[in-house]
């Protein structure tokens, strides 16, 4: 069906395997509260507490819910990687965004894969 050479047979194996372990590490999680069902959450980041049906994005991006037997959370910013060395990420808390840019000139901005989010 398709004639690929060897090294496109490899380059093409690495790019579907590089975008499973994009998917297996998106970024949620759920855990069971330590408490009751009518008692509050606490998050896991910042140790403060939150009733159950709120929700919640802590000082780390996370946006959590509070259920009545179970806490869920997701990350909210993705996990840049695959960019040059002379590049360098920065992150904004308060937004939860990320650019990454070039080390010496943040006005440019470099490649780079994203996992999760």
């Amino acid at each position: 069906m398709f004639n690929l050479s060897p090294v496109s047979r490899c380059l093409a194996l690495a790019l579907i395997l590089s975008s499973l372990a994009a998917f297996a590490n998106a970024g949620c999680y759920m855990g069971p509260k330590k408490v009751g069902a009518q008692d509050p959450c606490q998050d896991d980041t910042d140790k403060d507490w939150h009733e159950v049906g709120s929700s919640w994005t802590n000082s780390q991006c996370i946006q959590c819910s509070c259920g009545t037997s179970r806490m869920s959370c997701c990350h909210r910013m993705g996990r840049p990687s695959g960019f040059p060395e002379d590049c360098e990420v920065l992150r904004d808390w308060k937004q939860c965004t990320f650019e990454v840019v070039k080390k010496n000139d943040h006005s440019v901005h470099c490649p780079h894969v994203a996992v999760g989010k």
